[in-house]
């Protein structure tokens, strides 16, 4: 029983782990994607 509990607990903390960073990545996409934006906003206001 307690090889059970030990087992969903790694899986749970496995889980919660790999949500983190799925969310850490679409967080590092976005501000690289809104960098970019704003490079091309900018590039587009000088030959204004």
């Amino acid at each position: 029983m307690e090889l059970l509990f030990a087992i969903l607990l790694m899986a749970g903390l496995f889980a919660i782990y790999d949500a983190i960073r799925k969310l850490n990545q679409n967080v590092i996409t976005q501000v690289d994607q809104n960098q970019r934006i704003i490079e091309l906003l900018n590039e587009l206001k000088r030959k204004q």
